[in-house]
């Protein structure tokens, strides 16, 4: 259902087929003070909104439950209403001419990215536009608060690099620090030995380390690995405890993230019981790439195969049958997405 109007703030329409994606960009586009005037799971339904429905911009799949968006892109055109491609597909697939120069942003979703995107596209609404800037993380989560949640969280944040291989956290250990990356990319693990391990969850500029802070929980549930060097901000948990327990608006919106994070477990598991390794192999590289903003992954097969809680011959003839179609090049310390397009339409599911 769309956002109850209001006057004087820019009304977008998302058209997107995943609910659990919709929802995300739902809460971004709400957070970043517009209204969400639909959204479209098919383009039939989006065509409808847009001849029904005063829109002022729009957020796009690409593909909606396996057809082009394009019909969709040509009536806002023609009522002169701006929109951007959010979608798995890379910057470099091929779209009509005609909409060659929109602007295109990858999944996974990063809000401070979208929010940028929207502002550009439409602009601040009015009663948001902020009296001083705010300061820039670079994070999508820190990124996303509001001026007095980071100038509640500013002080207590520290740079530090990420080095490939680093343990941030032990399972059944306390948890020292919270991390937000801003480069690099970070593995959450659940199982307590090399040969029960699998990936949780990926983390880059995205999210965040150790959610469960937020939640009261003090004490890791896995094994949280660097995978790709980087940088993050640092706070210790326990100031963060601190700090959400003593500020309720600081804490309100550190868990709307707690609550992506499940949504994308729950898409993730749902994903795995389903999908064959090699798509599982082809969904998590393109996921890895767009973190990264690189097509170059500097990875192991042993750290594959920890990461999909499989043996490694698995990953290794999965990789072959990603290089026989041309989706990659692989080496035994690296992943080269070569097309980042047929990545997604083979892990589509």
């Amino acid at each position: 259902m769309p956002d109850a109007i209001d006057i004087g703030r820019p009304r977008i329409l998302i058209a997107e087929d995943s609910y659990l994606v919709a929802d995300e960009v739902r809460e971004v586009v709400s957070g970043c003070g517009y209204v969400v005037a639909g959204a479209a799971p098919s383009v039939e339904t989006g065509l409808a909104l847009i001849a029904k429905d005063a829109v002022d911009g729009a957020v796009l799949d690409i593909d909606l439950a396996g057809t082009p968006s394009f019909p969709m892109c040509r009536a806002l055109m023609d009522k002169g209403v701006p929109f951007l491609f959010l979608s798995a597909y890379s910057a470099n697939t091929v779209v009509p001419a005609e909409f060659s120069k929109t602007l295109h942003l990858p999944k996974p979703l990063v809000a401070a990215d979208l929010r940028s995107a929207l502002q550009t596209l439409v602009g601040v609404p009015p009663d948001l536009r902020p009296a001083s800037a705010d300061p820039v993380f670079a994070n999508a989560i820190l990124d996303s608060l509001p001026a007095a949640a980071k100038s509640a969280l500013v002080a207590s944040l520290e740079r530090v690099p990420l080095q490939q291989g680093e343990v941030l956290d032990l399972p059944d250990r306390p948890i020292s620090y919270v991390h937000f990356p801003v480069e690099g990319l970070v593995s959450m693990f659940v199982g307590t030995t090399a040969a029960t391990r699998i990936e949780l969850a990926s983390v880059g500029r995205d999210g965040m380390t150790a959610p469960g802070i937020l939640l009261g929980d003090s004490i890791s549930p896995g094994h949280t690995a660097v995978q790709a060097s980087g940088s993050a901000w640092r706070i210790a948990a326990s100031t963060l405890r601190r700090l959400t327990e003593s500020d309720a608006g600081l804490r309100h919106n550190l868990l709307g993230q707690v609550g992506a994070a499940l949504r994308h477990l729950a898409e993730t598991v749902s994903y795995s019981g389903r999908a064959t390794i090699v798509e599982r192999l082809a969904r998590w590289l393109l996921q890895a790439s767009c973190r990264l903003g690189s097509r170059r992954l500097e990875l192991t097969h042993d750290a594959l195969a920890e990461i999909l809680g499989v043996r490694r011959p698995s990953v290794t003839t999965s990789l072959q049958v990603l290089e026989g179609r041309h989706l990659i090049r692989s080496t035994r310390r690296a992943v080269v997405v070569l097309d980042p397009a047929g990545l997604a339409e083979l892990a589509r599911r």
